[in-house]
């Protein structure tokens, strides 16, 4: 079994620090900062990225607390407006946060007359950088729990012997960024490196859904809502890949 330790809200009078939120501050910064030197690398101006990021970051928080508003929202406890606010409380979805991100991105990309995919590249390594720091909050605060297991490398948690699914998470992330950072200089055409994310982490998060402490719904299936998302979002990313790749041939004839 894997030594495991949670780590506690930490209190300095009136201040209280999570390390999950210390962690989350530090993927966001490490994000932006490594996409603005790729923006560097391909002449693009770092200020379009720090302003890209802002509503990157303002939607994705936004998409992510409804999206566990509307889909995780404890059925037992009465919910109002004010509820919905206190993200401090904890309570953001991934998915919720991600297509957050897409929609502010490609909206702010048509206003500026940006192309989308190719920014959108230029965040996929970074994204991927910043998600595996935010899943550090996560282990170290107990986030995420996994489903009980009698394995060498569980984690004794809740009364339990569990998957430490963080770590398993974790460790596809890293897999991933490493094949993107294969993929980074194959020329194929815009988007490519972002769309190849968007499958990898669907289909590892797919799989990771079913050792996690999740409740299946009826209505998606018998799948987690997450899972229900990521089976939409690799039909779109097919299409997306599809068109762009017929582009490209275009392009060169």
């Amino acid at each position: 079994m894997i030594s495991y330790k949670i780590f506690p809200m930490y209190e300095f009078g009136p201040l209280h620090i999570n390390l999950y939120g210390v962690m989350f501050a530090f993927g966001i910064f490490t994000a932006i900062y490594l996409a603005v030197k790729e923006a560097k690398k391909r002449n693009r101006e770092k200020d379009t990225v720090y302003d890209l990021a802002f509503y990157l970051l303002t939607s994705g928080i936004i998409g992510a607390r409804l999206f566990y508003v509307f889909f995780y929202w404890p059925k037992d406890i009465p919910l109002t407006f004010f509820d919905i606010l206190k993200i401090w409380n904890g309570g953001l979805a991934f998915f919720g946060g991600f297509l957050g991100a897409v929609i502010a991105g490609y909206v702010y990309s048509k206003k500026k007359k940006l192309n989308f995919w190719m920014y959108a590249d230029i965040f996929a390594i970074p994204l991927v950088v910043g998600h595996i720091l935010g899943r550090v909050g996560d282990y170290l605060t107990g986030g995420h729990p996994g489903k009980e297991a009698q394995l060498p490398w569980a984690i004794y948690m809740d009364g339990a012997s569990r998957h430490p699914v963080v770590l398993y998470e974790i460790s596809g992330l890293v897999i991933i960024g490493i094949i993107l950072f294969m993929l980074k200089n194959k020329k194929l055409f815009d988007g490519f490196l972002f769309l190849s994310y968007v499958v990898l982490y669907s289909i590892q998060r797919l799989f990771l859904d079913f050792f996690r402490i999740e409740t299946t719904d009826p209505r998606y299936m018998d799948l987690t809502p997450s899972q229900f998302v990521v089976i939409i979002f690799l039909f779109f990313v097919i299409y997306f890949m599809m068109i762009q790749s017929k582009r490209l041939r275009v392009k060169k004839v």
